[in-house]
């Protein structure tokens, strides 16, 4: 059964609100409610604590697909802060939310606070939400806790990706103390579809060995619910491989069920990035029908 747009954002901006509760300074939170209205997807609910907020809505498609851009001025998160970002999309609703500039998780030497993003996404029956925001870069002894939770309906599909840089090479600076945990789960009708758990300590095992991170600082997953052949995933290896020419980067395409995944791991978050965005063009048609059109933000 559908339920009304007021009562999916009250849902969802009920676990916003009580994230920014259990937060300390700096806290923010966004919950955003997306319906149909005149054929066209638009924001028709915005509530927001602290600075997180969002630019007017784009429609850079000819169809009724709406563009968001999420702005956090601060830029980062140190000790203690708290961000909650949630979305909710009402039947038919389309929606495109990234963000203009990387995020970051400063380093908090010393400390046992964390720093905290909380992102849930609820998607009624045939909505389709693209979130594909910046990487997120964790400075040296910081205590990141990055969680996303996407809740689907029968009917709905969501591609999503999670890009984390581990320290900060330009400035000679490694992931050597602090630590980062992951928690990406994607469910529908209660139901796991993809359930992912890392913890990531600074210097540790996980990222100095063979088995686990090799040493590299850029780790990337990109999960989309659609079914790719075989034979589309081995071209889209080739065009990836084909962007840097080396083989010390790692690509991987695999399919489980109803969920494609993509996966990096190397030392180039622009590269990440840009592989993402070529599985993302190609990818597009097959998940919703529609040509890739690149958001506006990504050429500034």
């Amino acid at each position: 059964m559908n339920r009304p747009v007021a009562e999916l954002v009250a849902s969802t901006t009920a676990t916003v609100v009580l994230n920014i509760q259990q937060g300390r300074e700096w806290r923010a939170g966004i919950s955003l409610g997306f319906a149909l209205r005149q054929h066209r997807t638009r924001i028709v609910t915005s509530q927001h604590h602290g600075p997180l907020r969002v630019q007017r809505p784009f429609y850079p498609e000819q169809q009724d697909c709406c563009h968001v851009y999420l702005l956090h001025p601060p830029g980062g998160m140190v000790i203690g802060d708290s961000l909650s970002i949630g979305a909710s999309l009402a039947e038919g609703a389309q929606a495109l939310i990234t963000t203009p500039s990387a995020g970051k998780i400063y380093g908090a030497k010393g400390a046992r606070e964390t720093q905290q993003q909380s992102i849930h996404f609820q998607l009624e029956a045939d909505t389709c939400l693209e979130w594909l925001p910046q990487e997120t870069i964790v400075f040296d002894s910081a205590n990141g806790r990055l969680n996303t939770r996407v809740d689907l309906s029968p009917g709905a599909k969501y591609a999503g990706w999670d890009i984390v840089r581990l320290g900060r090479a330009a400035s000679g600076e490694t992931f050597n103390s602090g630590e980062c945990w992951q928690n990406l789960e994607i469910w529908q009708e209660q139901k796991p579809l993809f359930i992912e758990r890392n913890r990531i300590v600074g210097g540790g095992e996980l990222q100095q060995s063979i088995w686990g991170l090799k040493g590299k600082n850029t780790l990337g997953t990109f999960i989309v619910t659609a079914s790719i052949s075989r034979d589309d995933r081995d071209l889209w290896v080739e065009q990836l491989e084909a962007l840097d020419g080396s083989a010390t980067e790692c690509w991987g395409l695999t399919q489980k069920q109803d969920v494609f995944i993509a996966r990096y791991l190397g030392n180039d978050v622009a590269l990440c990035r840009k592989g993402f965005e070529l599985i993302w063009k190609n990818i597009r048609p097959t998940f919703n029908g529609r040509e890739a059109v690149v958001p506006r933000i990504w050429n500034t």
